[in-house]
């Protein structure tokens, strides 16, 4: 992704703090003809030190499994806050609009899992993620009912080999202009709010 210096990070606490906190990836990758496809899904990230482990699952029917084995290169984006900045904020009314955001791609080797008993696994750090309580109900549904929706997933074993992390929050405007961005988006719906959290941490405004 186009990163200029100053938007860029390379912090993997702050990395992993946007994966944990915006768990709802996308997953871009190619088909059988070599277009793009997507899939959006809920990821689990683990860390180990400056490196992750990225656990996921798709339904057996979308196709993008397939094609993730025959091709296992794939780029994963976390999409952070984002919102819009006005120009009547800035000092300099020669200006335009622009957007700002918060993102992160890992580029990755992606590896399927079929096996039952990982896919379980796989499930269980899912909803130990989401919602602990529920896996006590896993437990006990029927092992029949257990295993058909085992079946109808493929897991994803998602392996970074590289991650990008750009944190667009006004780094290049004038202290006054961040003041008054920060101001605005303290006032706004709650994903400018989200943003303004991570302006005021990263920039110092």
């Amino acid at each position: 992704m186009y990163t200029p210096a100053h938007f860029s990070s390379d912090d993997p606490a702050i990395i992993d703090e946007v994966m944990q906190r915006y768990p709802f990836a996308t997953l871009f990758g190619n088909d059988a003809d070599g277009t793009p496809f997507a899939t959006h899904l809920p990821v689990v990230a683990q860390r180990d030190g400056d490196s992750w482990r990225i656990d996921a699952h798709v339904a057996r029917a979308n196709p993008h499994w397939r094609w993730l084995e025959q091709t296992p290169q794939a780029l994963l984006v976390f999409q952070g806050p984002h919102g819009y900045v006005s120009p009547s904020l800035y000092d300099q009314k020669l200006s335009v609009p622009t957007w700002n955001y918060v993102a992160v791609h890992v580029y990755a080797n992606v590896a399927t899992v079929h096996d039952a008993a990982d896919k379980d696994a796989l499930l269980k750090r899912l909803i130990g993620r989401n919602e602990p309580g529920y896996a006590e109900q896993w437990r006990g549904l029927p092992e029949d009912f257990q295993q058909k929706m085992l079946g109808a997933i493929v897991g994803l074993r998602i392996v970074p080999t590289r991650v990008e992390a750009k944190f667009k929050l006004s780094q290049n405007r004038p202290a006054g202009d961040r003041a008054r961005i920060l101001a605005a988006q303290r006032d706004g719906n709650e994903t400018e709010r989200d943003m303004a959290e991570w302006m005021a941490r990263l920039t110092g405004a």
